[in-house]
């Protein structure tokens, strides 16, 4: 491994891990074949021996959903609840496609607009998480890290010695390991949960979690903000999420107005038609809470400030932004307004960057 192991933790016993070799397997009852992830020759064990987990093509799979029980007493691990194992099953089952010779999600067209009128402005957003935390340390860790299938995500973590990425989907981290060959830091990849994030506390530099917090069920978001809180470093970390506001976001509501309510009832009805038949293809969850919610539900909340990342949304865009009709002129515009006025653009638009400062 070519960085320090001490910083990481068993997710199931919090412990602290140790690499075995292929050669240490048979005398802990462990072989070759893994679950389906192929032959494996090296992996990670808690100091109590209790769970294995495999290294597979670099990939520390941390994730307590595929660590193997080796040890005598109880397996303590925790169900995966419904909602949560609806958001696991899609994007290990989500397909990839090419982007300017990058890996990205196949379905990103549903919420990036690509469209050359649009460019500027939507690449402008791609960076502006850099402007809320400091631009260099020793740790970046990119939670939910996804294939990082854009060079302005790849730029993010420029100036830090490391870059932990972190998902659920171990293809993802297969993607993002192919994306991230040519950059001048060293990467980490880890298969892990963003609620139970196999770092020890006070690690991380900068943590950063973009568009993957409203994914999970609402129960387990204050559990997720509450670890990515826990793994930055006390006295100068940053923690910097990119959340969507949805419904309680004035900007988009005032803007789209009838398209707006329909989005809301569909988003509703999708939710009940989930319910009623939950073995449906997986269906990516969603909910968001409100500013409010984050002002009052942590013991941190006096931290929490909200700035733009956007403030509008792909169908903002479909609607207003043509290139016949202005639209570079009017993305300029909103850009300026968003900079000038982000803290109001950040509680009142659809994309805020949620930053707080430890």
């Amino acid at each position: 491994m070519n960085f320090d192991l001490s910083i990481l933790q068993c997710p199931v016993t919090k412990h602290d891990l140790s690499e075995i070799k292929k050669e240490d397997f048979e005398r802990l009852g462990l072989t070759e074949d893994f679950k389906g992830l192929g032959k494996i020759n090296s992996g990670l064990i808690d100091s109590s021996q209790s769970y294995f987990y495999p290294i597979v093509d670099d990939i520390i799979v941390l994730h307590a959903n595929y660590a193997l029980y080796i040890g005598k007493d109880k397996d303590i691990r925790d169900k995966m609840s419904y909602d949560k194992k609806r958001v696991f099953d899609y994007y290990n089952e989500i397909n990839y496609k090419t982007q300017n010779a990058m890996s990205i999600y196949e379905d990103s067209a549903k919420w990036v607009d690509y469209r050359e009128v649009s460019k500027e402005y939507i690449q402008n957003s791609f960076t502006k998480a850099a402007k809320f935390y400091p631009p260099s340390g020793k740790y970046f860790l990119d939670i939910a890290s996804g294939p990082i299938g854009l060079q302005e995500y790849l730029n993010l973590s420029r100036g830090y010695e490391y870059r932990i990425c972190i998902d659920i989907s171990i293809n993802a981290l297969i993607q993002a390991k192919h994306n991230f060959q040519h950059s001048a830091e060293k990467g980490i990849f880890i298969c892990g949960d963003i609620t139970n994030i196999p770092i020890k506390s006070n690690i991380c530099n900068t943590v950063l979690s973009q568009h993957t917090l409203y994914h999970l069920p609402k129960k387990d978001q204050k559990t997720a903000v509450e670890e990515l809180y826990r793994v930055a470093l006390d006295g100068g970390g940053h923690v910097v999420i990119i959340y969507s506001w949805f419904w309680h976001g004035w900007f988009m509501n005032i803007a789209l107005n009838v398209v707006q309510l329909y989005r809301i009832a569909r988003h509703l009805a999708g939710k009940l038609y989930v319910k009623l038949n939950p073995k449906t293809k997986p269906r990516l969850y969603f909910h968001a809470h409100s500013p409010s919610w984050f002002k009052r539900s942590f013991s941190f909340s006096d931290k929490i400030e909200f700035y733009c990342w956007r403030s509008t949304d792909i169908y903002f865009m479909n609607m207003y932004i043509h290139k016949g009709l202005g639209g570079k002129k009017i993305l300029r515009l909103l850009r300026k307004l968003e900079d000038k006025y982000s803290r109001f653009f950040g509680t009142f638009g659809e994309y805020p960057a949620i930053v707080i400062k430890k």
